[in-house]
């Protein structure tokens, strides 16, 4: 509660992470890493200051127990949802050590880990509980089947995109802002799956 009401009034989560990396002085430095690393505790998540992240990620259900290290590389317009681990391997006698880069617009379910050195294409989607320590090539899927782990590669691009309905219009998550759908297509299809 205390993180989230040091965290509002400086601009949210992500303000006071890039504030907390821009400013020269030693006590707002230390105020805002404070809050930043306050916030996140009282959500059970743990991303790293110092992580990489190219735009503002969508989190469809908030900061819950997300865990991100220090050296990984996150695209811009990516969505992450709750319990995803985006972990480092530092130990020397692994052979995937190393730390994740993950591509523009991918979509990672709940429960994914990608770990190590794992390289994640833009316009993935990697779905629940999936785990990724390899290559993905862009435009795949990632799912995880009784018989373990397939990826499945596309040949037309693959909606990332987090849709929601705000009442009024279909909306998705796009250049770290909301937007409205407009795309006739896709419009069609949300409306025919949810207005049912």
């Amino acid at each position: 509660m205390l993180g989230k009401l040091l965290v509002s009034p400086m601009g949210g989560i992500w303000s006071v992470k890039r504030k907390a990396l821009e400013t020269d002085s030693k006590f707002m430095k230390k105020l805002y890493t404070f809050a930043y690393y306050l916030y996140q505790y009282e959500n059970g998540s743990s991303i790293n200051i110092v992580s990489d992240f190219k735009g503002i990620p969508c989190l469809p259900h908030d900061i819950k127990g997300i865990f991100v290290s220090g050296p990984a590389k996150i695209g811009k317009d990516c969505v992450i949802f709750h319990h995803v681990t985006i972990n480092a391997i530092n130990s020397p006698d692994d052979e995937n050590m190393g730390s994740p880069v993950i591509g523009d617009n991918c979509y990672i379910s709940t429960g994914a880990k990608i770990m190590g050195n794992a390289r994640v294409g833009n316009n993935v989607r990697i779905g629940v509980n999936a785990v990724v320590t390899g290559e993905v090539p862009d435009n795949s899927v990632v799912s995880l089947l009784p018989s373990g782990e397939q990826v499945i590669e596309q040949k037309a691009h693959v909606d990332t995109n987090y849709y929601s309905y705000n009442g009024q219009n279909w909306i998705h998550f796009q250049d770290a802002q909301w937007r409205e759908v407009s795309d006739k297509a896709v419009l069609d299809k949300l409306q025919k799956t949810y207005e049912k």
